[in-house]
């Protein structure tokens, strides 16, 4: 049972983010989508109440009441969307936004996490993409991060940017591979190289395109090269001249997203916010 679980506060980042959860969970094959609301990003949950800072409890629960109606409402919508056999859930938590996803993705065994992001120019005031970062770290499933505005298309190109020194995260993709639709993917991986290897391999560098190959075997995918110094500016520039619809990203310290304990993984979110990015695990 393929479980999508997708963290919403209403706000048009997230929003966009459920419709795009919609279209992926009927083209992946998903069994259930689970929107997950936490009560505790309420600004009177953070304050102490006293006399001073009433706050008159028929509002709160007035407001709470109205939170419960839009989470149905947004349910009856991605419902109509999907297919009739696809179950869609809604959770409610009272605890902090990042516990409330690992709880739920313990409790409910989710299987991918899906968030909006908002990027450097635009901002939706989303408590969901201002924890991207921290909610990636954690994360102990394969994170998918989609950015404002962007609008769900089939992925027929995807990138895999790797580093030849390490390939084993490579192994990850025997875990993508679960619904045969993947089968139309084509993955153009990319090797940035700014000592231009590439260009006279020795024994070593061939038996690790060989390797490189042997873990993809199963995949449709075009091995390339860029002599950019820097990883990220190289992958943006590969973008600009081969448009894909999706970049992959591998855990591991060589990775694109060396990241998931660095600053650079929000970089790498915020430079590449016109392309949903796939955070292995």
């Amino acid at each position: 049972m393929k479980t999508l679980l997708i963290p919403v506060d209403f706000t048009d980042t997230a929003e966009n983010a459920v419709n795009f959860g919609a279209a992926w969970c009927k083209r992946y094959d998903y069994t259930r989508i689970i929107l997950l609301k936490t009560f505790y990003d309420n600004i009177f949950d953070q304050i102490v109440l006293s006399a001073e800072y009433a706050v008159n409890q028929d509002y709160r629960q007035q407001e709470r009441q109205d939170v419960l109606d839009h989470l149905e409402s947004l349910r009856q919508r991605v419902a109509s969307r999907v297919d009739k056999d696809v179950a869609i859930l809604t959770v409610v938590s009272e605890v902090p936004m990042l516990r409330a996803i690992l709880d739920t993705i313990r409790d409910e065994k989710a299987d991918t996490l899906l968030l909006g992001s908002d990027n450097y120019n635009y901002s939706s005031g989303s408590i969901v993409a201002g924890h991207v970062v921290s909610i990636a770290k954690v994360s102990p499933i394969k994170v998918l991060v989609v950015p404002a505005g962007y609008t769900y298309q089939p992925v027929e190109t995807a990138l895999v940017p790797v580093d030849f020194n390490a390939l084993q995260p490579l192994s990850r993709f025997s875990h993508v591979q679960t619904s045969p639709t993947w089968g139309d993917t084509k993955l153009l991986v990319l090797n940035v190289d700014p000592e231009e290897t590439y260009l006279h391999p020795d024994e070593t560098f061939r038996e690790k395109e060989e390797n490189l190959h042997t873990y993809l075997q199963d995949f449709s995918h075009e091995l390339h090269y860029s002599n950019e110094p820097d990883l990220l500016n190289g992958v943006r520039q590969f973008i600009q001249a081969h448009p894909v619809q999706l970049v992959i990203a591998l855990p591991g310290k060589h990775s694109f997203l060396y990241s998931l304990t660095h600053k650079s993984i929000s970089e790498a979110i915020y430079k590449n916010a016109q392309e949903p990015v796939l955070i292995l695990k």
